[in-house]
């Protein structure tokens, strides 16, 4: 291991040191002798081994990791043996991804090895229209080795309103044929294969994780009505992470499921409109809700989506997958549902799921 400190910037204020490396953090060291200025210069420097930096500022063994260690813990270190592994064309190819990772990234996991992850992930996504087709961009930008595209439906031109992978030119065609072709012509290191096809049941979907085998399934398929409880049911059993969102009018929701951790779809109840789903239908408030969706479903629904909300959307579902393909950092809406508020500002909420320990579906898992 050769301890790498990031882009880091100091200044002395007297016996103290002053480390910023983002703006809204920074780190106070005591200093009086200079010599953990020593150590910041080398660490910079990079290119040592703890032994080796020892040896230059005459201090024990210990003490210099010790200060590694300490540093390695407020994320400022990269092991500088897991870094310029990356083709040249890569490099530039993922530069940006690359400056975004080593925010996060330690000794134990660099930069390099976080964009690996992704180069090496499959997602399956389910829909490629308004959500998706928001989705899917950003999964093709971070550099998502593979994806399995799956949709049933054709261009339309009431799509243009916030379906931004297709063109006038593709009015009629298959959605999921020319989103596979964007993807294409996007990077075409990209593995990227589609199915067109209805989804009929769970056993279907159990059927296509194993056949695809992904990382993560995205979904942002609305019918039929059962479909986010079959997905659900689909990912569990295989143990493949779930990542969903929607709109209602005028709140949109990004959820996910993470088999065996948070509490599965299945554990909270699947439709407001049916009193069976509540344990008490006879207090006022719940008799209110279910009285209000009963009317609400009973008419015909426009599809709400314009482009601000799918784009809005797509991008918080992208960084749940992102989170799940490469452990930055752990799921942020698993069991936790974020509820954006499009009639107030976009303000948002989160509350949990609770678990179901008898749950048919995860109980026990």
């Amino acid at each position: 291991m050769r301890p790498r400190l990031k882009g880091i910037s100091w200044e002395r204020v007297g016996d103290e040191l002053r480390l910023v490396y983002d703006p809204r953090d920074q780190l106070i060291l005591a200093d009086p002798d200079g010599r953990v200025e020593k150590l910041l210069g080398l660490l910079i420097e990079g290119g040592r081994t703890v032994a080796e930096i020892a040896d230059e500022l005459s201090l024990d063994v210990a003490d210099v990791q010790g200060a590694v260690t300490a540093f390695d813990a407020e994320r400022l270190l990269e092991d500088g043996d897991r870094l310029g592994r990356l083709e040249p064309a890569d490099a530039e190819r993922y530069f940006s991804n690359l400056a975004f990772f080593e925010s996060f990234s330690t000794l134990r996991l660099s930069q390099e090895d976080l964009q690996r992850r992704l180069r090496e992930s499959h997602v399956l996504v389910l829909g490629t229209g308004g959500l998706n087709s928001n989705t899917i961009p950003h999964l093709a930008g971070l550099g998502v080795g593979a994806m399995t595209l799956l949709d049933r439906d054709t261009v339309e031109p009431r799509n243009f309103a916030r379906q931004y992978l297709y063109r006038t030119d593709d009015i009629g065609a298959r959605k999921v044929e020319r989103a596979a072709a964007w993807v294409r012509a996007f990077d075409p290191a990209i593995q990227v294969e589609w199915v067109e096809t209805d989804i009929a049941g769970p056993e279907q979907l159990v059927e296509l994780i194993r056949r695809v085998r992904p990382d993560v399934v995205a979904s942002g398929i609305d019918r039929p009505k059962m479909i986010d409880l079959w997905v659900n049911e689909a990912c569990v059993r295989n143990g493949v992470p779930f990542v969903r969102g929607g709109m209602s009018v005028t709140t949109g929701t990004v959820w996910s499921v993470n088999p065996g951790v948070s509490a599965c779809r299945a554990c909270v109840p699947a439709d407001p409109s049916n009193p069976a789903d509540f344990p008490d239908p006879d207090d006022p408030a719940i008799a209110g809700a279910i009285a209000a969706t009963r009317l609400f479903v009973s008419r015909p629904q426009p599809n709400r989506g314009i482009g601000p909300v799918a784009g809005l959307l797509g991008a918080f579902g992208a960084f749940e997958v992102l989170r799940y393909l490469t452990g930055f950092e752990p799921p942020a809406y698993a069991g936790r549902p974020l509820d954006i508020d499009f009639a107030h500002g976009c303000a948002t909420s989160q509350a949990e799921w609770p678990r179901d320990p008898a749950c048919a579906v995860c109980g026990g898992r």
